[in-house]
């Protein structure tokens, strides 16, 4: 960062729709400027103060959110869920650099200052002082020992494209590519850090001795202090945390956050009436008006992330593309949108949500709509006639259909079990199971990959166009070594989502993602539903300010806004 003091963040719908990188953070619920991403962020210069500056301060407020399920790790590196994601992976560990909250630009983290020195090397320089939650102190040495650490994980995507980290000194770090790739900040921005000395942990998470529900190996403002199964995660604020600068405390004003399991979304709106919870993660959308007799304010903005339902592509009849089209173009999207989300959301034709911003281009996106994946009734009986009789089928012909409890979700699943139920086609009946159970049945190359279900579930995304589409589409992710549970493989689909990834200019990346949308919603593996709006529902009397609490556009991160003095976002307790 060129200022000498971290900027406060005002983000608005339209610097959201407008940005064109950042976070890379994706999960189950993954700024480009013409030619390459964002370079310098700042050195240790500008994060310096003394001791009459906030970084003296004592934490001592309290927080408590809900969230929908257990983590499904507390290792950084091979989480699945946004869970994990949002709670232990992004308060507790920290990467070289990362975007800020209105994904305008990358920042350094551990990295005091970075840059692309061309279309394969980047260079960092590394902050000097910090320590991991063992003790043990952050050098170069940490940066390959984490990189090589995620290979051969679900998110080895993270990091295949990384031809080696070469280490040049105790503060410097090379990393190359074996090609130019586009969303290398993006990615740099998704690898935790981890330290390389401490013995409990190797380069295969697999061989780990270490327990990491009892103490966690970041640099992050957090560690763990408690977890209970179903019930409870507690964290606590990091007092040695390497942050000290500017107008935020160096350490977070948070003495601790409790983060309670509820899974029920009712149960969750129940408990933050009881004045149980400061805030809640996952509001009904359709009955917003219920807050406005409580003590408690919705705080909104624009997401990344997209609903979806994934055929099973490999299994007759869903083998053929009319079938799996005729089903999407029976899905009442935008009534779906008004009744459900009370119109907080945007109906999509594929994977390339509004938050990309360059990427998305509303009038293509109404196009495909209207062309290929659209609610058509018409059109749909017409691709079902078709396909019944290419594939001998009967009618009405058995459908499966499974989501995770979420009463939204639930909700709109219903809608389209109901929908196809209605028609002469379809005999259809809908699963709902906890997500713990549903995701490891998703990564299980004998689960999903191998049934005839149809599955309806959240992605939470990221802010470039890769993070959509990659790890969903791609041949060479099939579980288990990426998130492509349903096996779809298309070779033009494959080299679109390569072409994508190295290319560096935006214009031409815009229409290979504008080719690779049209080219899904002809296919149609997965029927692409909407994004919808990150919604935040806060206690006002648990912050000095709510107009300080800003909604992650990826909910992978989204209590980052409790205390992020890199991005410049702070919500300090009620007594500071």
């Amino acid at each position: 960062m060129r200022s000498e003091t971290l900027p406060e963040v005002d983000t608005t719908r339209r610097r959201v729709l407008a940005a064109m990188g950042g976070t890379a953070a994706v999960g189950l619920a993954g700024c480009p400027d013409g030619d390459s991403e964002p370079t310098d962020t700042g050195t240790d210069e500008d994060n310096m103060t003394d001791e009459s500056t906030p970084g003296a301060s004592v934490p001592t407020g309290e927080f408590t959110a809900s969230v929908g399920a257990n983590p499904s790790t507390f290792d950084p590196q091979i989480v699945t869920d946004a869970t994990s994601a949002s709670t232990i992976e992004s308060l507790c560990y920290e990467t070289l650099i990362t975007a800020t909250f209105d994904l305008a630009e990358f920042r350094g983290l551990l990295a005091s200052e970075f840059e692309r020195v061309d279309d394969t090397t980047f260079q960092f320089t590394l902050r000097e002082g910090v320590q991991f939650h063992t003790g043990d102190e952050f050098t170069a040495e940490d940066v390959p020992f984490s990189v090589e650490r995620m290979r051969g994980t679900t998110n080895d995507a993270t990091v295949a494209w990384i031809d080696s980290v070469n280490v040049q000194g105790d503060y410097q770090v090379e990393i190359v590519a074996s090609e130019p790739h586009a969303p290398a900040f993006t990615d740099i921005s998704a690898i935790p850090i981890m330290p390389s000395g401490f013995d409990a942990i190797s380069e295969n998470p697999e061989e780990d001795e270490h327990d990491f529900q009892s103490e966690t190996l970041g640099t992050g403002p957090y560690t763990i202090e408690e977890f209970q199964s179903e019930d409870r995660l507690v964290v606590s604020a990091y007092e040695d945390y390497w942050y000290d600068g500017g107008d935020y405390p160096g350490t977070s004003p948070w003495e601790t956050i409790t983060f309670r399991v509820i899974p029920e979304q009712v149960s969750q709106e129940e408990a933050m009436k009881s004045g149980e919870l400061d805030m809640i993660d996952n509001a009904a959308p359709f009955d917003l008006a219920q807050w406005e007799s409580e003590n408690a304010e919705v705080v909104q903005d624009v997401g990344v992330g997209f609903d979806f339902i994934t055929y099973p592509v490999n299994q007759e009849p869903y083998t053929n593309p009319d079938f799996r089209r005729g089903m999407t173009r029976l899905i009442p999207r935008e009534d779906v949108i008004e009744a459900i989300f009370g119109g907080n959301a945007t109906p999509l034709a594929g994977p390339i949500s509004p938050g990309l911003g360059a990427y998305y281009d509303e009038e293509e996106e109404q196009r495909l709509r209207e062309e290929y994946v659209g609610e058509d009734v018409e059109a749909a009986e017409e691709l079902l006639d078709s396909a019944f009789e290419e594939e001998d089928v009967e009618k009405p012909f058995q459908v499966s259909l499974i989501t995770n409890v979420n009463r939204t979700r639930e909700r709109w699943m219903e809608v389209v079990q109901q929908r196809f139920d209605d028609t002469e086609y379809f005999d259809a009946e809908l699963d709902v199971r906890a997500f713990s159970d549903l995701v490891p049945f998703l990564l299980d190359p004998e689960g999903a990959a191998q049934s005839t279900d149809v599955v309806g579930i959240g992605w939470t995304g990221g802010s470039d166009p890769d993070g959509h589409v990659a790890q969903l589409l791609h041949s060479r992710n099939h579980v288990p070594d990426g998130f492509n549970w349903n096996l779809y493989e298309n070779e033009e689909v494959d080299q679109l989502i390569d072409d994508g990834q190295t290319t560096i200019d935006v214009d031409e990346r815009k229409q290979i993602y504008s080719d690779l949308q049209e080219r899904v919603a002809q296919e149609s593996p997965a029927a692409y539903m909407w994004t919808g709006d990150q919604i935040d529902v806060l206690n006002p009397d648990s912050v000095a300010d709510t107009g300080d609490w800003q909604p992650h556009p990826n909910s992978s991160l989204r209590y980052d806004t409790l205390y992020a003095p890199v991005r410049g976002q702070l919500v300090a307790p009620p007594e500071s």
